[in-house]
């Protein structure tokens, strides 16, 4: 497997370039990324273009021996352009039109402007689609970043009155799948259909305000599959990539994942709360197309931009790498390869120093290329649990989310946490996929009712799996409004329950549940009280109004188990229904993390703690060497890749 690192030959005088190239394939670095920011070097003025330096750079970098990610430039249109039409500008949620300095200022709806995108992908792809140096491409960079996937311009208004038009077909059928007899809000014409952006008293429809979002998303999935479109023309064998940054979720990232050849994403993970959390977001970004990716951008030290921005111990670097792997990565592009002297990124670290000195970053990386190349990259074994998620049930539940404190992120990150803390893979998939394969499913709050799905889920079931489901689930429509049938809709016959009631709770104020009497534990946030029709209470609360309800059911349907959770899933309820679902499920030490690989295990210890773990039998260290019998012991940053051995051979 290879590596990378992103680089800015025009941060740089040109003589330094190829003294940057060498370096760089000496610390064994196969790729490099060049040119996402680059269009007012490119076309410094209308319609004229100066690729001399692109050119030399490429020829720079290609005789050295590396591997070139070209990508299109237009997350930062040029001053020239935004001047002379203003109008381009993106209209932010308050009314006000962003001005020239930062990137992600355009709108990506207007027509001008994906004009204006398309042609320059098109010179870039007709002149470097068969260069032999350019080995792939990227699309724009970080779509969305920044909030920038909504406009509220006046050309973002006249497309998404359009697009409701083509939609929905007539103003009836929108009126009636929106429900807007309340509050009088009936339209008898597609331009009184208003922006989330207009203010109105009371808030606005949730039905509005989820087909904006959907309309939003689609947008720059369709920006992003025109400029595929050209590079597919003229370099029909190089791969189209694009990079997301976790936590932009104004996109449907299964959308955009759909319109490119790869996904790559941008992993930092000091802009998460734990290394699980970063686990979850390489296995969901696997399971945008259920294939590899890459990793476009990888931490290499210390960041700029997170509220502490902490060090980076020894050996941290080597440990996410392996983790990228590990969770499926094809290939790892640190970010960047110098730190840079000049604008807003200073502060960020590289895998040299602004003095142009290798890092501790650097070092740890060259490591890791010697040992894939001399052992090749971990590769995980095929997961047979899934989450299931919706970026609609995400929006649905941003805009309302009813209780203090929901959060439809937070809850994923808290179940897969869970089973990752348990020594669970996971593959984190789009409602709806092919479930073929797994033994155990479960779906995330997937509010918004689907029948198909819910056939789906019966015949699965049925056929032996077990589906785990939690709060919310099928509660409203697809347009976001309440169903008319007992909760979860259309799923009482499979769950053996209804949800008789439901509550939000005050965060401090939890009720308490148990699975037995002398060990209750608190149930934040949300709260639905069960009523078995053929299910088997298997949780009950044990304070509030509901004490000995039913917290939590099970029922068997065919040959399958469907389990219903009513109670918010806090870590106590997880970690007490792992184990009864999952025979191999056994709670880790602290910070640990076990992957199963298809030739052994994976040992990551992201703590800083000397940590013991059982490995019943005899093995060995692929890295080390070392021969291991029933327990191994991790230092903090640990990385130890098991063989079974015979008789410690």
């Amino acid at each position: 497997m290879p590596l990378g690192v992103c680089y800015y030959p025009e941060h740089w005088p040109a003589e330094r370039w190829a003294i940057d190239a060498r370096m760089m394939r000496e610390r064994g670095l196969e790729w490099v990324r060049i040119g996402e920011f680059a269009w007012s070097l490119l076309e410094p003025r209308p319609g004229v273009y100066s690729t001399d330096w692109l050119d030399q750079a490429l020829t720079t970098l290609h005789s050295a021996g590396l591997k070139v990610v070209l990508g299109t430039p237009t997350a930062t249109p040029p001053a020239w352009l935004t001047a002379r039409e203003p109008s381009l500008l993106r209209v932010d949620s308050s009314g006000r039109r962003l001005s020239h300095g930062g990137r992600r200022h355009a709108c990506t709806t207007n027509p001008r402007y994906r004009k204006l995108s398309r042609t320059i992908t098109t010179m870039l792809a007709e002149r470097y689609g068969d260069h032999p140096g350019v080995a792939a491409w990227q699309i724009d960079n970080e779509l969305g970043n920044h909030g920038s996937a909504r406009c509220y311009c006046p050309t973002c208004r006249h497309a998404w009155q359009q697009w409701l038009c083509s939609t929905f077909g007539s103003l009836a059928a929108l009126n009636q799948a929106w429900g807007t007899t309340f509050w009088s809000q009936t339209y008898s014409d597609w331009e009184q259909i208003p922006l989330p952006s207009d203010p109105v008293g009371g808030g606005h429809n949730p039905a509005l305000l989820l087909a904006y979002r959907r309309w939003a998303s689609l947008q720059q999935v369709e920006f992003c599959r025109q400029q595929v479109e050209i590079i597919h023309a003229h370099a029909p064998q190089r791969p189209v990539l694009t990079n997301i940054a976790p936590g932009d979720d104004e996109i449907d990232w299964f959308d955009l994942a759909a319109s490119v050849d790869v996904i790559a994403w941008d992993n930092y993970p000091h802009g998460f709360p734990s290394w699980s959390a970063v686990s979850l977001f390489h296995d969901h970004i696997r399971g945008l197309k259920r294939q590899p990716f890459w990793v476009m951008e990888q931490q290499p030290g210390p960041i700029n931009w997170t509220p502490t921005n902490p060090p980076v111990p020894p050996g941290q670097v080597r440990l996410w790498t392996y983790q990228d792997a590990a969770h499926g990565a094809d290939n790892v592009l640190f970010f960047r390869w110098r730190a840079c002297r000049i604008a807003q990124e200073q502060y960020h670290s590289g895998l040299l120093n602004h003095a142009a000195q290798p890092t501790r970053g650097a070092a740890e990386a060259a490591q890791v290329a010697q040992e894939w190349q001399a052992h090749g990259a971990p590769q995980a074994a095929p997961r047979h649990v899934a989450l299931l998620i919706d970026y609609a049930d995400l929006w649905a539940q941003q805009l309302d989310p009813h209780a203090q404190g929901w959060s439809y992120w937070k809850l994923v990150q808290s179940i897969y946490g869970s089973l990752a803390r348990h020594g669970i893979g996971v593959d984190v998939i789009r409602r709806g996929s092919d479930l073929s394969g797994y033994s155990l499913v479960v779906a995330v709050a997937p509010m918004l009712s689907n029948p198909s799905e819910a056939s789906q889920w019966r015949d699965w079931v049925a056929a032996g799996g077990t589906l785990v489901a939690t709060p919310r689930t099928f509660t409203k429509d697809q347009h976001n409004c309440w169903s008319d049938q007992p909760l979860p809709a259309g799923l009482t016959d499979l769950f053996g329950a209804e949800v008789a009631e439901w509550t939000a709770l005050a965060p401090s104020e939890p009720w308490q549940a148990a699975w037995d009497a002398a060990h209750p534990f608190d149930v934040p946030l949300w709260a639905e009280v069960l009523q078995p029709t053929l299910a088997n209470p298997i949780v009950r609360y044990t304070s509030g109004y509901a004490t000995g309800s039913p917290a939590v059911t099970a029922c068997t349907y065919g040959k399958g188990m469907s389990v219903l959770i009513g109670a918010y899933p806090a870590p106590e309820l997880l970690a007490g229904l792992w184990p009864r679902l999952l025979p191999n499920a056994v709670a880790l030490p602290p910070g640990i993390e076990h992957i199963t690989l298809d030739d052994g295990h994976l040992w990551l210890n992201h703590s800083d703690n000397h940590t013991t773990v059982a490995v019943p039998g005899s093995w060995r260290d692929r890295l080390s060497g070392h021969h291991y019998t029933q327990e191994v012991a991790l230092e903090p940053r640990a990385i130890v890749w098991l063989h079974q051995t015979q008789d410690g051979v």
